[in-house]
């Protein structure tokens, strides 16, 4: 009879749990245990957030490496985010005060005293970023073999962020060249939110034998939803920092009202898409209870403030003093922020999967429920499909999916060439010089790049060449050439993904934050950023300083962010459905249902449930109902072929608007295309400009071609293009 959970743990890991007051454990964390003693398998513990993931790994970690604590790292813990990191260091270290198990934590925050002290003698739990373990390859190489002989469990946090992205795979290629250093196998534990498809899981976290990873999946024990939209409509294209009361601005009031109403003196997170309507939104609530001599409990966080700026918030929060904090996705990940009573999101999050992260955020108390308002705006316009409301359809669709707990399956077959040269010239840095095979080894044949063919890496190490990133000796030994020399000696080398050149601001000597060196910033005079309004006194371009002074003026500043998320097929199948049905959705406010109401009138006026196409004017609207991959495809090849000029962006991808062009032109096309359909790497080499990513400019252009191909084109629009051509053309 195998024996309680509880009863493996090691005494002293059992003695600090009594101490903590643990009555019970929760069934992952019971599982976990019984996996982790019971299996030499990888483990992914996905669950919902406040499950307890943390203590679900490292209750049998540190049981079993409490007594086995040999001169290295037994357990190496990686997380996305600098801030969570500082937060499950202070929850590890404290349940590790009576094992003897050290805990440190490595990033850039960290002082060079402290770090060069641990590497005179690692041991323990180190706690660090993967841009940070790059950072050890490339300044302390020689530590390595130390750091990492002994250790035997690899712990991923927030795993669900790494998948289908260059930092993923920036960090599975680090985790196999340190198990390189390891005789023995190291067993992976990842930690994550809900997936959409297990196995895609499995095989992006070990590609060549996905059936040695275990899933203990704890999604379906959900919390009880409490669960809002609330609908607005916006007259003009732009907001005011100083919108009157009475003009066609005043829907922001109403936002602005209501958040104040349902926010203010709550503790709560309240999410936006983008930095600049963070800024914007903060700014007018904060001047608005101001204007009334209201309290105002309302924060601001998001990467680009300084850091002490957003420890400020993190502070308030776990402090249960009532705080809302507006905030980014950097407070989506797993940060304790203590126990918050509801989430805000302002506009449609870009992922179902993101949304219920954010929902996940609130209702952590035994017994207590989830509860989230999202604020939708639509602005008025006689274009078809803004009049389809497609924030507010998106929206809909992606709480019912929520609903139905669909989630969007990982992207587990992109090929990172960009992360593969990156990875080339940190091994070469590491070593001092490498031969073609050792290097082959180490990042293919053994590496976390084995899809990569013989002939396709030659390739890559002659594109390199040519480039002088790398140079070969008479004796084939493969060192850094200056490019690759002055490209590894930049701070900004060990993040894979592009970083932008911001500009800092400081005031009387505090740094704020930082925003984009854009085009006119020199003519610029006012700015917000941290929810504040700041004057711009001087912009030193040498240094990348703005000083600034406290101000009346505002304008918003602009900031660099990543590429918005194609949005997947399952979503606007939903939005379709929705659409077209008469279904009631009870969680939309008054003017919401209306606003659906007059969607689906729209859509009923248009035929949209017997026609695929609309014909307005010289415009012609073909509804694919697909998602972004196919639909750019659909308009890459119309106008590379044929000129079309269509749009595939602002529809959120419920039809492509083919401007001044003839319907019968269209069908004709569209109809030969299935049996006469390119490769997708031929549309791929004539589109243009292929560089996306980092290192995009040292590929060959072949396989910079195809790597784009997968990433953002999709050739199954065979049943796309038949739905169109079935249909009469009207004469």
């Amino acid at each position: 009879m195998i024996p309680p959970a509880y009863s493996l743990l090691h005494p002293t890991i059992q003695q600090k749990l009594n101490q903590m007051n643990w009555k019970i454990l929760r069934p992952i964390q019971r599982d976990a245990i019984y996996a982790i003693y019971n299996s030499t398998n990888h483990l992914v513990i996905s669950a919902n957030t406040a499950a307890g993931k943390t203590e679900a790994a490292f209750l049998p970690i540190l049981s079993k490496i409490i007594d086995n604590q040999n001169s290295g790292i037994g357990t190496l813990y990686v997380g996305p985010l600098k801030a969570l990191i500082n937060d499950q260091f202070q929850r590890l270290e404290h349940l590790c005060d009576l094992s003897g198990i050290p805990v440190f934590k490595w990033h850039g925050d960290v002082s060079s005293d402290k770090k060069k002290k641990f590497l005179k003698n690692p041991s323990g739990v180190l706690l660090i970023t993967p841009e940070s373990i790059e950072s050890l390859f490339i300044n302390h190489s020689d530590d390595l073999s130390l750091l990492f002989s002994g250790l035997s469990y690899i712990v991923i946090d927030e795993m669900h962020s790494f998948i289908g992205v260059e930092r993923g795979a920036h960090l599975r290629s680090l985790l196999s060249r340190i198990a390189q250093f390891r005789k023995s196998p190291i067993r992976i534990i990842g930690l994550s939110a809900t997936f959409g498809d297990t196995d895609l899981v499995k095989k992006w976290l070990m590609p060549t034998n996905p059936e040695s990873v275990d899933i203990i999946d704890d999604s379906e024990s959900g919390r009880n939803i409490r669960y809002l939209i609330k609908g607005y409509f916006q007259e003009k294209s732009t907001i005011s920092t100083k919108p009157n009361e009475d003009d066609d601005n005043n829907f922001i009031h109403k936002i602005i009202n209501d958040i104040i109403l349902f926010f203010n003196g709550q503790s709560s997170l309240i999410f936006i898409n983008s930095k600049e309507n963070l800024e914007l939104m903060t700014d007018l609530v904060h001047h608005h209870l101001e204007k009334n001599g209201s309290p105002d409990f309302f924060m601001i966080h998001h990467g680009s403030l300084s850091k002490s700026e957003r420890e400020d918030a993190e502070s308030e929060l776990k402090s249960n003093s009532l705080t809302s904090c507006f905030t980014s996705s950097t407070l989506e990940m797993g940060i304790d922020v203590g126990n918050l009573a509801r989430i805000g999101q302002v506009g449609t999050p870009w992922s179902v999967n993101s949304l219920v992260q954010r929902l996940g955020r609130s209702g952590r108390g035994e017994g207590e429920s989830s509860e989230m308002i999202m604020f939708i705006t639509e602005k008025k316009s006689d274009d078809l499909i803004s009049r389809l409301f497609p924030n507010l359809i998106r929206a809909i669709a992606m709480s019912e999916l929520m609903l139905e707990k669909w989630y969007e399956p990982p992207h587990a077959h992109y090929q990172y060439y960009s992360t593969f040269v990156q990875q080339i010239l940190s091994v070469i840095k590491e070593k001092g010089g490498i031969n073609l095979l050792d290097l082959y080894k180490i990042l293919v044949k053994n590496g976390a790049f084995p899809s990569i063919l013989k002939d396709d890496y030659i390739s890559i190490i002659r594109t390199m060449k040519n480039a002088d990133l790398i140079e070969q000796t008479p004796d084939n030994l493969i060192i850094l050439g200056l490019k690759g020399e002055e490209i590894v000696k930049k701070i900004d080398f060990y993040a894979v993904f592009q970083t932008s050149s911001d500009m800092d601001v400081i005031n009387q000597g505090r740094r704020i934050g930082s925003i984009a060196h854009t085009p006119g910033l020199e003519g610029r005079k006012y700015l917000i950023l941290a929810g504040k309004r700041w004057e711009i006194i001087n912009i030193d371009y040498k240094k990348k300083e703005i000083l600034v002074t406290p101000s009346l003026g505002a304008k918003v500043p602009k900031f660099f962010g990543a590429e918005l998320p194609d949005i997947h097929p399952k979503i606007v199948e939903k939005m379709k459905e929705i659409l077209l049905s008469d279904k009631k959705i009870p969680y939309l406010d008054k003017k919401a249902q209306e606003m659906l109401q007059m969607a689906r009138t729209t859509a009923h006026d248009a035929k949209l449930a017997s026609k695929n196409y609309v014909v307005d004017g010289k415009d012609v609207y073909w509804f694919t109902w697909t998602g972004t991959a196919k639909n750019r495809t659909i308009a890459k090849i119309g106008f590379i072929s044929k000129g079309f000029d269509i749009d595939y962006t602002n529809n959120y991808d419920m039809a492509l608007k083919f401007s001044s062009s003839d319907l019968e032109d269209i069908i004709d096309f569209y109809s030969d295309l299935p049996e006469n359909m390119p490769s997708l790497i031929e549309i791929s080499q004539k589109i243009g400009d292929l560089v996306h990513e980092k290192y995009d400019q040292y590929i060959p252009d072949v396989l910079l071609a195809s790597s784009y191909a997968v990433k953002y084109l999709d050739s199954d629009i065979k049943e796309i293009c038949e739905k169109l051509i079935e249909q009469q053309i009207p004469k």
